[in-house]
């Protein structure tokens, strides 16, 4: 099912509750997974790096969620262009879910290592795009939201990979990006897939096709850590939702207006930067309550915050190692999280 699995549980901002198993790569090879597995975090980079970032520019004032995309990014729809940016946070921008502009442009890059050419190819893409639907029509999940999100943030203030290690919780021993430059070592990494069309298995540099393609920092995905870095993130963000001191750097009023149910479309669970449990069928299971906001890594990561029952669940896994065909995650998710809320039940009692 995965190689390599860490998962922990906190109730309010006491130490965490650990728990690891496995190896690094397949076949249990590799090293243990341990305290300090560093796990792709894949679509986890979405609430953790580009809606915090984001937030922060909104609450110095810097942009507005109410913004049109077109004040920063100039956009060839004009319904795109006239759309507000906070509908790129809750996915109902009209744009498509997903476009693989890696395959072709990221093939050469194994031999020209042009990276930065690439990107400007992506975003000249991504400008390009028509929404597919009318915004606020319908909620869709999108890389293309978050890659064109974080083009609207750096318009408002500077390229991603100079200020990721400046935001509450990123830096050289925290969460962070993996540029493709790296030279450090890669074996403290959780492998990820035997990548077909890189020709090798993936460690230490990141899964997604499009943020390699894109150099591997991106709005969207790139973001790497351990399971205390994520955690430890998670419980700011349940200190912001219950109204405590925390490290985010925002008011009360715009968490409480991320976070705001009615931003919600009609058929829809996302608000703000976050998902909500999906009723009868979430995979934080059968216990987060209404109020709880959380998000999914494609690569088998997860958070998920309740601020009602003050707890925080973290699971990073490598599920795509070898094979990203593997989606037996999807039932293992939903009971892992109902077994860790009866233990920690059973432990306050």
């Amino acid at each position: 099912m995965t190689p390599a699995v860490a998962v922990s549980v906190s109730l309010g901002q006491s130490l965490p509750q650990a728990w690891y198993a496995g190896t690094h790569e397949p076949n249990g090879e590799g090293l243990n997974c341990s305290e300090n597995t560093i796990f792709d975090l894949a679509s986890l980079t979405k609430p953790l790096t580009t809606t915090l970032w984001c937030l922060q520019l909104v609450e110095r004032g810097k942009m507005s969620l109410e913004d049109p995309i077109g004040k920063w990014v100039a956009v060839e729809s004009k319904d795109l262009s006239m759309c507000p940016v906070w509908r790129l946070m809750t996915h109902t921008s009209g744009l498509p879910a997903h476009r693989p502009y890696f395959r072709g442009l990221g093939p050469p890059l194994l031999k020209t290592g042009r990276f930065s050419q690439a990107k400007t190819a992506i975003r000249r893409m991504i400008h390009e795009t028509k929404p597919e639907q009318e915004a606020g029509q319908k909620e869709v999940y999108s890389d293309l939201s978050y890659l064109l999100l974080e083009e609207v943030c750096e318009s408002a203030h500077a390229p991603l990979e100079n200020i990721w290690h400046t935001l509450p919780g990123h830096g050289a021993d925290a969460l962070h990006y993996r540029p493709l430059s790296s030279r450090e070592p890669a074996n403290a990494y959780a492998a990820t897939e035997q990548c077909p069309w890189r020709r090798e298995l993936l460690q230490g540099q990141v899964h997604d096709d499009n943020c390699w393609t894109m150099g591997g920092v991106g709005g969207h995905a790139g973001l790497f850590g351990t399971l205390q870095d994520v955690h430890s993130l998670g419980q700011q963000w349940l200190a912001a939702l219950t109204t405590q001191n925390n490290k985010l750097g925002l008011s009360q009023a715009l968490i409480d207006h991320t976070v705001d149910l009615s931003q919600m479309h009609g058929n829809g669970t996302r608000v703000i930067g976050w998902d909500t449990p999906t009723p009868g069928r979430s995979s934080a299971g059968r216990f987060f309550g209404r109020r709880s906001v959380g998000h999914l890594g494609f690569t088998g990561t997860s958070l998920w915050i309740d601020p009602e029952a003050n707890i925080v669940i973290t699971l990073l896994t490598n599920r795509v190692s070898p094979s990203r065909d593997d989606i037996r995650i999807r039932g293992l998710r939903p009971e892992l999280h109902d077994l860790l809320r009866t233990w920690l039940k059973g432990a306050r009692t």
